[in-house]
């Protein structure tokens, strides 16, 4: 078997097998993996319009624009318009409730992502980390085409 393909196959069941995981951690607070990541990604970056957002999940902005709409419905996140910059620029961001909720998700995360190190050999720690790190640079320096 070729490199590219190991890489791959590997690679994909540990996308998989971590997200499967990752689900069920963050199921009991009531909302979706992608409400999770939206969530996440207005705590870490702050405010962005839709067309950021969607650029940022991977996903296309009808989808991303339906799960903002159930979001603000739900108190989670609010629409305002960019008054600093161009007022006919709507951003999104998060509530108090959203911001709470979003506290609480990087909390479970980050608890979950230590007990997967916690069973990696200390001295091969840091070393998984820069690997990713590097794997994770690769992958932004790619442009987003097809093959």
């Amino acid at each position: 078997m070729d490199s590219a393909r190991k890489f791959r196959e590997t690679l994909s069941r540990a996308y998989q097998r971590f997200n499967v995981l990752q689900r069920g951690e963050k199921r009991c607070f009531g909302v979706s993996m992608s409400q999770c990541m939206t969530l996440e990604l207005l705590y870490q970056e702050g405010p962005m319009n839709i067309c950021a957002l969607a650029r940022q999940l991977g996903l296309d902005t009808t989808t991303v624009t339906r799960g903002v709409d159930v979001m603000v419905r739900d108190g989670m996140l609010r629409r305002s318009r960019d008054e600093k910059r161009d007022r006919r620029r709507v951003l999104v961001s998060l509530t108090r409730d959203g911001t709470v909720l979003a506290e609480r998700l990087q909390e479970c995360g980050d608890a979950y992502c230590a007990r997967i190190l916690s069973r990696i050999p200390a001295e091969q720690r840091e070393d998984v980390i820069h690997s990713l790190r590097v794997l994770v640079d690769a992958i932004d320096d790619l442009p987003g085409e097809c093959c």
